[in-house]
């Protein structure tokens, strides 16, 4: 909505060469309350006036000589190229209406004046006029917070482009057909695409096929994961660990599109598990129990199965309890063994009633020696039964 205010501080340009019909106009414009009045009696001069001030609205004499309003409106058409000419023309000739009208002109009064009138189709020209302005303005700011906020989300795009591309070895989009549309890094080779997904497939792969099946029901379920593990085994045994990311992309309507996510090698990442779970491995294939203590705390750190099975409890038990409730040893005896086989003493043998979980016990001899691992000692204990 426009504020009266706004109506009345419009510009007005009055064009007559009858200097009584102009100052008629200016007087009733100004009783009226409209503040920025232009007049000329030279209709030659409209052009650059118009060009230089571009008026909200020009009222026309239609009937002027040398150059007549028909002329005037002609002219204005290389201002006005969208074709709007605020142009209200003023003429005594009634057949002159139609064709003005054709010409451009938006409205025109009659010629003697009724005030009254003349009043209020200004009034209704002005509105209609900043109404217009009004919106072609709000189009431009709209226009250009469009491209602002369009160029923002490119920059943002390419940012976070590079970021996938610096914090991961590849990225990838792929349509809701599961195409692959945009991607940088060996994406085909570490997500196993374009080949056969059958398990078997897979499998001759070296790919582990439980966690690319959960791999793929992620993506094909469109649910967004971080971080996933799987893994597959060369031809030549290297084991490699590979990390991904995803989630799925939607357009402005909700409906599904893609999907699209970063991944990585983290098979050095995963060394350390990688060996902890070999030398697991080994340890529980051996059939007399083993045992690791801390020296610091004197608690065991590490058991195998065999040692579980003898004395009954779960690993994660036997690491909440002192030694000397299964019958290994107390602190201050375990404390002195160690400081003796640290200092190059030989295995020290241990026979001892080991305390089964259940209250029973088994006559077990334990062969203590102390063993440096990156450059921490560890005491180590092998269990075998019989005194």
């Amino acid at each position: 909505m426009l504020q009266a205010s706004e109506i009345l501080n419009a510009s007005i340009l009055i064009v007559d060469d009858q200097e009584v019909n102009v100052t008629l106009l200016e007087q009733m414009l100004r009783n009226a309350g409209y503040t920025r009045i232009t007049s000329t009696m030279d209709p030659r001069t409209v052009h650059a006036l118009h060009d230089e001030h571009r008026y909200d609205l020009i009222l026309l004499d239609l009937q002027m000589p040398e150059m007549d309003g028909f002329q005037v409106m002609e002219g204005l058409r290389d201002i006005e190229p969208d074709g709007y000419f605020p142009v209200l023309v003023i003429t005594a000739q009634p057949g002159h209406k139609l064709r003005a009208l054709q010409v451009g002109a938006k409205d025109f009064v009659s010629k003697p004046f009724d005030l009254v009138e003349v009043k209020t189709r200004i009034h209704n020209m002005l509105e209609v006029r900043l109404l217009y302005q009004k919106l072609d303005n709000y189009n431009k700011v709209l226009e250009q917070t469009v491209l602002e906020r369009t160029a923002e989300l490119r920059e943002s795009e390419a940012r976070f482009q590079r970021f996938t591309e610096l914090s991961s070895d590849w990225y990838w989009e792929q349509d809701a057909q599961g195409k692959l549309t945009r991607f940088s890094g060996p994406v085909r080779e570490m997500l196993g695409l374009g080949g056969d997904d059958a398990p078997a497939a897979l499998a001759a792969g070296g790919w582990n096929v439980a966690e690319r099946a959960l791999l793929d029901e992620n993506i094909a379920q469109r649910r967004p994961f971080l971080d996933l593990i799987y893994s597959r085994v060369h031809a030549d045994g290297r084991t490699q660990f590979l990390q991904v990311s995803g989630e799925p992309m939607f357009d402005n309507g909700s409906r599904f599109v893609g999907y699209r996510g970063i991944g990585m090698d983290v098979t050095e990442r995963m060394r350390p598990d990688m060996e902890h779970t070999r030398f697991r491995s080994a340890m529980d294939a051996i059939d007399q129990g083993i045992c690791l203590l801390d020296p610091a705390s004197l608690r065991m750190v590490d058991v195998n199965d065999t040692a579980c099975r003898m004395s009954g409890y779960s690993r994660e038990e036997l690491f909440d309890l002192d030694p000397a409730a299964i019958g290994i040893g107390d602190g201050a005896r375990m404390l002195g063994m160690f400081n003796e086989l640290v200092a190059g003493g030989p295995v020290h043998l241990q026979s001892t009633q080991l305390r089964h979980k259940s209250g029973s016990t088994l006559p077990a001899r334990i062969d203590w020696r102390a063993v440096q691992v990156g450059g921490k000692w560890v005491i180590v204990g092998v269990i075998q039964h019989g005194a």
